[in-house]
C-alpha cells in the first residue's frame, strides 16, 4: 500500500523500546499519539484502570506502537504478574508488521526470560497463544486479557480469536513487558506501572 513503511524482519529482531510518557487526558480517554486508551474498564465483571501509557520507537525514527496497560484499583506494580491479579494490555500499532515478526520478537525475550524447565513446560501454550496472531496496519490493535481461573484472552481491533488457560504462561507472556528482572525495555515497564507504583483506591 503506497505510502506504509513495512518493518523488516531485523529491525523487529532488534528492536528497542523507548517509552514516551506524555499522554493527554481527553474526557474519560487518555491519548497516545493518536491511540485512545479509555482510564477505565471493565473486564469479566471486573473494574480495571489504566496505569500508564506510552509509545514504543526504534532508533527514534519510527513510532511502532502506543501501548495501555490495565489493573485493579488497589493493585500495586509488585502484584502486576501475580496470578490472582486481572490485567490487559493494549496494543495500537502504527506500521505494517508480519505476524511471523510480531512471534519472533515475543519468541526472543522469553528465549532470554524463561529458565528452559520452565520454557519447555510453558512452549506448547506459547505455540498455541502465537498461531492466533496475524499480520497488523497502521491502526489495528491487539488487546490481551488475563482473566484469573480462566486465562489468557486475545483480541484483534476488538474481536476476541484465542484463549490460552493458565496463570503461569499468564506471567510470562505479560512478563515481557512487565518482568521486574529482564523486561523488553525497563522505561517501558516503568512507565506502564506508573500509576500502580502505590497501592490503594483513588
Amino acid at each position: 500500500m503506497p505510502g506504509r513503511q513495512t518493518m523488516s524482519n531485523p529491525l523487529i529482531a532488534g528492536l528497542t523500546v523507548i517509552m514516551l510518557m506524555v499522554p493527554t487526558l481527553t474526557g474519560a480517554t487518555v491519548e497516545q499519539n493518536g491511540a485512545r486508551f479509555d482510564e477505565r474498564i471493565e473486564q469479566a465483571g471486573e473494574r480495571l484502570r489504566l496505569t500508564g501509557t506510552g509509545v514504543a520507537k526504534y532508533r527514534i525514527v519510527f513510532t511502532v506502537y502506543a501501548a495501555g496497560l490495565y489493573l485493579p484499583p488497589d493493585a500495586d506494580a509488585d502484584q502486576a504478574l501475580a496470578t490472582d491479579t486481572p490485567r490487559r494490555l493494549e496494543i495500537q500499532y502504527f506500521h505494517d508488521i508480519s505476524a511471523e515478526d510480531i512471534i519472533r520478537a515475543a519468541n526472543t525475550k522469553l528465549d532470554e526470560q524463561l529458565s528452559p524447565a520452565r520454557q519447555t513446560r510453558l512452549q506448547p501454550k506459547i505455540d498455541r497463544f502465537h498461531a492466533l496472531f496475524q499480520a497488523v496496519s497502521d491502526g489495528d490493535r491487539y488487546r490481551m486479557e488475563y482473566i484469573p481461573g480462566e486465562g489468557t484472552r486475545l483480541a484483534f481491533n476488538g474481536k476476541p480469536v484465542g484463549q490460552v488457560s493458565g496463570g503461569d504462561f499468564a506471567a510470562a507472556y505479560f512478563g515481557i513487558w512487565l518482568d521486574a528482572d529482564d523486561p523488553l525495555s525497563r522505561g517501558l515497564r516503568r512507565d506502564l506501572l506508573a500509576g500502580a507504583e502505590s497501592s490503594g483506591t483513588d
